[in-house]
């Protein structure tokens, strides 16, 4: 489906039945990224899927230059389909985002769920950007996706599954974002990152990392931790990147434990789509 916003001819999915679940996915990535999830998680949650400004069937009408300006595409989107409330959870750069959102616009977000993301840049987190924005520009689109694939999965991973990475390579010449609109997403998050003001955040919050994650360690899941008052950190091992693919046994049990799954009827019931979206 597609809505047009002020600056994006924004495309989502919706999946399930109960309480709205905003997520937002990685760098160049699709709705595509949960996959391996959103069967799942429909089973209790309403799924708002999006793909951010510029990244595959999302046509941006102008260019984001921060992630303030995802997220204001984000809070339009959810306008649209009259969502006061939902719960938000974000993967990697989708965490940054979630986590501009939630500081932001507090009262749009129930509960918050950031896996394998980052708050502050640090020497370690400044040149893991610099590498993949070198690697992007240099590298034959193949071997980017290569890198990126083998940053970001752990050695039992691929060891067990080795043909991982083709197929994901794969995947991404028929579904993913170009080179140009991966770039600006990199831009967007040396503009500002989670931001320069004050770091507020006060839904409760779920924070995910993978122990042997290269690309954001678990260090700095644990920083943030520190600093998110009513937090829970959980670090799933031996994990990489994404916790979502590699140990979904272990990482949808506590995901929907914390946002409280079908249990949460009140939510449940008192969401409805907008009519158009019926017909």
């Amino acid at each position: 489906m597609q809505v047009e916003l002020e600056d994006v001819r924004c495309y989502y999915e919706l999946l399930g039945t109960g309480s709205p679940l905003l997520m937002i996915p990685g760098l160049g990535s699709t709705t595509a990224t949960w996959d391996c999830i959103s069967a799942d998680l429909a089973d209790s949650f309403t799924l708002i899927m999006p793909e951010l400004r510029g990244v595959n069937r999302s046509i941006a009408k102008r260019q984001p230059h921060r992630i303030s300006h995802l997220v204001s595409d984000l809070i339009e989107l959810l306008d649209y389909l009259q969502v006061d409330r939902a719960h938000v959870l974000g993967l990697s750069l989708g965490g940054v985002i979630a986590q501009r959102l939630a500081i932001d616009h507090p009262s749009r977000v129930d509960r918050l769920v950031l896996v394998s993301s980052g708050h502050r840049f640090s020497p370690y987190t400044v040149q893991m950007m610099t590498l993949l924005g070198q690697a992007l520009r240099h590298f034959p689109r193949e071997q980017y996706e290569r890198l990126i694939e083998l940053l970001g999965m752990s050695p039992q991973y691929l060891d067990a599954n080795p043909t991982a990475i083709e197929d994901k390579i794969r995947r991404k010449q028929h579904n993913g974002a170009t080179r140009r609109a991966i770039a600006r997403q990199l831009r967007c998050v040396a503009a500002d990152g989670v931001g320069s003001g004050a770091y507020d955040i006060s839904a409760p919050t779920l924070i995910l990392s993978g122990a042997l994650d290269s690309i954001i360690p678990s260090c700095y899941a644990e920083a943030m931790a520190r600093e998110i008052p009513n937090s829970q950190l959980e670090i799933i091992s031996p994990c990489g990147h994404n916790p979502l693919v590699e140990k979904p046994q272990l990482v949808l049990p506590k995901i929907k434990k914390f946002l409280g799954g079908a249990l949460m009827q009140k939510n449940q019931d008192e969401f409805q789509l907008p009519i158009e979206e019926l017909v």
